[in-house]
């Protein structure tokens, strides 16, 4: 379970130019973002007649719309020709125009495809790829650009083919995607209980064995449930702002359901157990949605319904594709491809195919309302890529979008339901139901949990970050933070005029295994005064240092994810590091825990020696102040200060270090070094020190620094190795 730790906030200012030499290319995916200031709700319609034709000659008079049951205004609608911009148009098309809306706008042909390798069978899905790939081509001969993307089985994202109408590219794309053989073999589960004696069954006694199956096999959907959630997620956040309505297609063979009280309970008193257990555990699911202040229980039906919720808020419609057959399931003896595998059992136990069938249909179920709830189509069944070539194409073609302001005049958080009636008859419409309201803080927090499941997908802004274990005792620590935020193309930005900027940071720990952590979300005000941008004009980078509370840290090894989120252009960066925690015992030998790169500058604060300021995120070191490098970077003859921890479990021993500085061209070179000051903390056996390192002589280039000191109880050698670069 995540801990939410709250952090002092500190940031310190580098103003010299060359504080890094080489720039970090910028990373991004080219998303467009289009920055909202106006409260107007977008609502987008499919109109079709009697014969499925797309109507086109609809008014602004023909329609209504209702929030929560409450009429409003229609404010304006817009016809969409999802053309390609500059293309021109049919002769016949022109003259239709006529009796078309008076606004008609053209808008690029986006079609978003997402692979679901969490639940899909790997062999259904490559048998159908041929078939997939005739039909996006399809698509993409309409002059409809496809982006590829593809969900991992371990949760994580792929973009197999940024947006292109390159039909090579398409189908390589499409052939990457895996699917998934682990849901099938974790299926294959439920057939093992033809082993269990019948009178337990009869009795209503729950084995054992087979409490453990329905346990595995349960707990095994959870992740499933957990790993399609933040995936979409995800997805529709890096995808959310294109312009207008986003269609995608969902290629999966079912959303996972972890109420399974639907199926057991009520039929005996094992069966209710196991409905028990099961509500039970699916409290334990980690629900992203808890940000929309819902501190009551929630099922996973009404976390599945936030999602739902989070794609019609974007105007995201999801067309859900099955490449697998419903009837394998529901009559396994007809194929040879069943599962679970067909094996022989009493008819007393034969409620256990039942049992799988009735969960597919529940998982294919979700997939239709996922669809038809976003204002999309499910395509299920023999007839599926008919229908895509019927219905995706028609709905890929045009349609209407109409606008009215709500009545609330800032963000509530809160659902409002959506309902459009069309006048004329015999006219059938979609649309989406409904949308949240978020509020900013919302918007963040569903953004940072996204960039903390899947962090490579949002490389929008390149900036360096770092944790340091600093040690207070021997299982306690503090978090010691430091980051380099890219001053032009970031904090000063195109605009001169700008007064102000607020940066956002999320950070986010756990452990190796992600059950586990601490999570804490911080501000960075900047005042953009002309004097700092005097000071920032040749500057490449900005320092900002932060500190935990002291902390336990129980394991040796946790994951940190640092998101940056620029509010005003809407990009997002991530860094993520693997911070690797000392483990300090008695009987541990001694060892360099720490060595860390800074500067010292004189201060006129009195503080206790070897402590973290809370005001600026800088070490006390007697009168002076130690702050972090944001990298091990520096000027030829720039004063360099080196902070060292040393774990010594026996203190009458002296330490006398030698720095040494090595590379191909030079070889090795003793660094001159003067030592500041000592601390020793007991409690932990830690030995505080800092050098004064002297690089004056060293010519530009990459090096090594090797820490080298001897333990006089033991003459053995501990070495430390930094790399750093000379500039």
């Amino acid at each position: 379970m995540k801990k939410f730790i709250p952090f002092f906030f500190i940031f310190i200012l580098l103003f010299f130019s060359l504080l890094y030499g080489d720039k970090k290319q910028e990373i991004s995916h080219q998303f467009e973002k289009h920055k909202v200031t106006v409260r107007l709700v977008l609502v987008d319609v499919i109109a079709i007649d009697e014969d499925g034709n797309t109507v086109a000659d609809l008014t602004k008079e023909d329609f209504e719309i209702y929030e929560d049951r409450k009429k409003v205004p229609v404010n304006s609608l817009d016809f969409i020709n999802l053309q390609i911009l500059g293309e021109k148009l049919p002769e016949k098309v022109r003259e239709e125009k006529l009796v078309r809306p008076s606004i008609e706008k053209f808008r690029k042909r986006r079609f978003f495809v997402i692979f679901d390798s969490i639940n899909t069978i790997k062999r259904m899905l490559d048998r159908s790829k041929p078939r997939i790939i005739e039909k996006l081509i399809s698509l993409v001969k309409l002059g409809r650009e496809i982006m590829v993307i593809e969900m991992g089985e371990k949760g994580d994202i792929q973009i197999l083919q940024p947006l292109t109408s390159n039909e090579d590219l398409i189908a390589q794309a499409i052939n990457k995607a895996s699917g998934s053989i682990w849901v099938e073999k974790s299926a294959d589960i439920l057939s093992i209980p033809n082993i269990v004696r019948i009178d337990e069954i009869k009795s209503g006694m729950p084995s054992k064995y087979r409490k453990s199956v329905r346990e595995i096999y349960q707990s095994e959907t959870r992740h499933r449930f957990e790993k399609s959630l933040t995936s979409l997620l995800s997805i529709m956040n890096v995808i959310k702002d294109y312009p207008g309505r986003k269609s995608v297609l969902l290629v999966s063979s079912g959303f996972p359901s972890i109420s399974f009280e639907r199926i057991y309970s009520g039929k005996t008193p094992f069966e209710d157990n196991i409905a028990i257990i099961s509500q039970v555990a699916a409290a334990k699911i980690k629900d992203p949605f808890k940000v929309l202040q819902k501190d009551k229980y929630r099922g996973g039906d009404e976390i599945f319904e936030d999602l739902i919720h989070f794609a019609n808020s974007y105007n995201i419609t999801f067309y859900t594709l099955d490449p697998d057959s419903y009837l394998r399931y529901v009559l396994p003896d007809i194929s040879y491809d069943n599962y679970p595998r067909q094996i022989s059992k009493p008819d007393d136990l034969r409620f256990v195919e039942d049992e799988f069938a009735d969960i597919k249909k529940i998982e294919l179920s979700n997939l239709k309302i996922l669809a038809e709830d976003t204002g999309g189509i499910s395509l299920q069944g023999m007839k599926k890529y008919d229908n895509f070539q019927k219905y995706v194409n028609r709905d890929l073609t045009s349609y209407y979008e109409l606008s009215y302001y709500p009545r609330r005049k800032k963000a509530d958080g809160k659902y409002h339901k959506i309902r459009v009636k069309v006048k004329r008859p015999g006219v059938k419409i979609r649309f989406r139901k409904g949308y949240y309201d978020y509020k900013l803080s919302q918007i963040e927090s569903l953004l940072f949990a996204s960039t903390s499941a899947n962090p490579g997908l949002f490389q929008q802004i390149s900036f360096q970050a770092r944790a340091i274990p600093f040690v207070r005792t021997r299982d306690k620590f503090i978090l010691w933070m430091n980051m380099a935020l890219p001053v032009q193309k970031l904090i000063l930005g195109s605009d001169p005029s700008k007064e102000s900027k607020i940066l956002k940071v999320n950070i986010w720990v756990d452990d190796q295994k992600g059950q586990e952590g601490f999570n804490a979300q911080l501000n960075i005000p900047l005042a953009l005064t002309s004097a700092l941008r005097q000071k920032l004009r040749n500057a490449e980078y900005l320092g900002y240092s932060t500190c935990s509370n002291e902390i336990k840290l129980k394991q040796d090894k946790y994951n940190v994810i640092f998101t940056l989120y620029d509010e005003e252009s809407g990009r997002v960066g991530t860094v993520v590091q693997t911070l690797e925690v000392p483990i300090l015992k008695e009987e541990s030998e001694a060892k360099i825990v720490n060595a860390i790169f800074g500067r010292m500058m004189s201060s006129k604060e009195d503080g206790r020696s070897f402590t973290i300021s809370q005001k600026d995120g800088a070490l006390q070191v007697a009168n002076q102040k130690f702050y972090l490098k944001g990298s091990n970077q520096f000027r030829s003859g720039e004063n360099v200060s080196l902070f060292l921890q040393v774990y010594i479990p026996q203190r009458n021993v002296e330490f006398e270090p030698q720095f040494f500085i090595h590379n191909d061209k030079i070889g090795k070179e003793q660094i001159p070094a003067e030592k500041v000051t000592e601390s020793w903390n007991k409690k932990a056996k830690i030995l505080n020190i800092v050098f004064n390192l002297n690089f004056m002589n060293i010519i530009k280039g990459k090096y090594s620094l090797r820490i080298g000191l001897v333990d006089p109880s033991n003459e053995r050698k501990i070495e430390k190795e930094l790399m750093l670069k000379i500039i």
